[in-house]
């Protein structure tokens, strides 16, 4: 009995020991938020995301929404959460280059874990089919003769879009009135329903495929894949034209299990044929970059954006 007693005890004792080795993530669901809201780029990337760890891993995922402040409120919530791996974010450059330089924030993105980044969009200004506004020259025009008149919307307030978006009017010597909503599928909901004359985003995917939206400018360095009528910033000499990109972030001193377990998982998912299609239909590709690649991009990033807004 006693040596029975013995070996329940030690058991019972290495229990932690073997729970603590246990393969990342074990039995426990992860968490996928979303700092946009719903029916946007963002929600797609990390739908597919969750998709593919649920498929290729077998774990269970949620996609939680948490929107506002151009998906600064999602990051400042995860840079808080435990850091275990368990939940991550979709990592917007307006929330991780941006609005830290603009906003008392709860988190610092230097500090966040990069797990990988996983696709690069074209970021363009655009106006529906009907608009009189058939070029960016013409967008120009009408914004010179009519200050302030021209409205446009954006995902959110002082971010990416509306930052490299206002240097270009700026640099043009126009004004104009910004509208910032919660994510893309509401700016567009607005232009399309006549409340606002165009929009920046990187939303346009579907409705330029259906006809329904005409591309004016392409906001980074880029050319539209398909589109090469369609001018970028960089072409037109603007001040700023950099490149939209999506990667997932987590919380400071997340292990370095969970950290290679999410880089896998991210690298797979831009192999998926399937993921790969459905950016194709965004005119978006897979563009992946390493854990620590990702948190070098952030850094520079976030240096780069930094200087640019103080000049």
């Amino acid at each position: 009995m006693q040596r029975r007693d013995a070996l329940i005890l030690a058991g019972t004792l290495a229990a932690p020991a073997i729970h603590a080795q246990e393969a990342f993530p074990g039995n426990r669901t992860l968490t996928l938020t979303v700092g946009f809201a719903p029916g946007g780029v963002g929600d797609m990337v990390m739908r597919q995301l969750s998709e593919s760890a649920r498929a290729k891993r077998g774990v269970q995922t949620v996609v939680d929404f948490r929107p506002g402040a151009g998906s600064a409120l999602s990051l400042d919530r995860i840079a808080r959460a435990t850091p275990d791996g368990t939940q991550v974010a979709l990592g917007s450059v307006s929330a991780l280059w941006i609005i830290p330089h603009q906003q008392q924030l709860g988190y610092d993105p230097r500090q966040l874990t990069g797990l990988g980044q996983i696709s690069g969009h074209p970021l363009a200004v655009y106006v529906k089919t009907d608009s009189p506004l058939r070029s960016w020259a013409d967008l120009l025009a009408y914004a010179r003769s009519n200050p302030g008149k021209l409205s446009w919307g954006t995902t959110g307030s002082r971010g990416f879009a509306e930052v490299l978006v206002e240097a270009a009017f700026r640099h043009e010597g126009v004004q104009t009135s910004t509208v910032p909503f919660r994510g893309g599928a509401e700016a567009i909901a607005s232009m399309m329903g006549g409340h606002i004359d165009a929009v920046a985003s990187a939303d346009f995917g579907p409705l330029l495929a259906q006809g329904a939206v005409r591309l004016l400018a392409e906001t980074g360095p880029n050319k539209v894949p398909g589109h090469p009528d369609v001018p970028t910033f960089r072409e037109l000499g603007y001040p700023l034209s950099d490149a939209v990109a999506y990667g997932v972030v987590g919380p400071p001193g997340i292990p370095r299990q969970a950290v290679l377990w999410w880089q896998e998982v991210i690298r797979e998912t831009t192999q998926d044929p399937a993921f790969i299609e459905a950016l194709r239909r965004i005119y978006a590709v897979p563009d992946y970059l390493d854990a620590e690649a990702y948190t070098r991009a952030i850094r520079d990033g976030y240096a780069r954006f930094g200087a640019a807004l103080r000049g």
